[in-house]
């Protein structure tokens, strides 16, 4: 479980930006962006019993859509939909 706060979880990324891990960052984004709109962050994998267990029950469960989009906002990462 992350239990990060924003400043810590927003050095982790630059840290990890500048270090070269492109394919990490890249789908870290696309989670966050998606639970900073309310979403599960996608599935990791399915468990034991077949369902399916996702991003934001098993890392993030007490982690608001405040703190992704700070986050977001904070790395300059888009997470708004853009607008039709």
């Amino acid at each position: 479980m992350n239990q990060f706060n924003i400043p810590e979880t927003v050095m982790r990324y630059r840290t990890l930006e500048m270090h070269g891990g492109e394919s990490t960052i890249r789908e870290v984004r696309m989670q966050y962006a998606d639970m900073a709109n309310g979403g599960d962050g996608g599935m990791l994998w399915l468990g034991d019993d077949g369902s399916e267990v996702v991003c934001r029950q098993h890392n993030y469960p007490d982690k608001s859509d405040s703190f992704f989009q700070e986050v977001c906002d904070l790395l300059g990462w888009q997470w708004l939909a853009p607008q039709q």
